[in-house]
């Protein structure tokens, strides 16, 4: 089941067996945005959409298109094959202007084509940011849930820093805490890292072709 801000808060101080006394809602929201960016970069979603061919038009804007308007990176540009799935790569080049993300492909389809735009969109959590939807499954909570609560005992020491203090260590032992919690936080990232596959389609047999191939040179 997916969570939203409030539960997610909610499971944060129990994880950190506080009432919000110590890691108070403003606490936690920053510490579940940080560790959701973190996420993000390393395992943000994997996102695909169609996008009409134009006859002698090389260059598309992905952002344009439902769901692309916050792609984060784009994974690979294809003809779409209607029959057989086998989508042909094309040679691309992306870039971005103005916060938007652009493709250009080698050689121009036909309008009646298709595009098939394979990219990355960052997951949500419904209420932050305001964001009205939640993407991590029940399993995946958790695993944020961890990061999150080692953001949280970041801000707590970083807090504590200039503070009068009749516990000198507090701020030692919450940072101590952050840098146990984040370890294996990117050690679970890692683990799921491995497992998550890039989707494929018809075999992309470009050859990286030098000089030394051109002459004939068998290297």
């Amino acid at each position: 089941m997916t969570q939203t801000l409030t539960q997610h808060i909610a499971s944060v101080q129990a994880y950190l067996i506080d009432d919000g006394t110590r890691f108070t809602t403003a606490t936690c929201t920053a510490a579940i945005r940080q560790a959701l960016k973190t996420w993000n970069i390393y395992l943000p979603i994997n996102a695909a959409t169609l996008i009409d061919a134009v006859t002698d038009q090389k260059d598309y804007e992905l952002t344009d298109f439902v769901y692309a308007y916050k792609a984060l990176d784009i994974l690979d540009i294809l003809e779409w094959d209607s029959d057989g799935d086998d989508h042909i790569h094309q040679n691309f080049t992306e870039w971005s202007e103005d916060d938007r993300l652009f493709f250009r492909i080698e050689t121009p389809l036909n309008t009646g084509d298709f595009i098939l735009a394979r990219f990355t969109i960052p997951h949500t959590i419904n209420g932050l940011d305001s964001e009205t939807d939640s993407t991590l499954s029940s399993f995946y909570n958790t695993i944020l849930i961890l990061g999150s609560a080692a953001e949280a005992c970041a801000i707590r020491s970083r807090g504590r820093t200039e503070t009068i203090n009749l516990q000198d260590r507090v701020t030692i032992n919450y940072a101590d805490l952050a840098k146990e919690l984040k370890t294996q936080f990117l050690s679970d990232l890692l683990a799921i890292s491995t497992k998550k596959k890039f989707p494929v389609s018809y075999p992309n047999n470009n050859r990286w072709v030098d000089k030394w191939e051109q002459s004939g040179w068998d290297i």
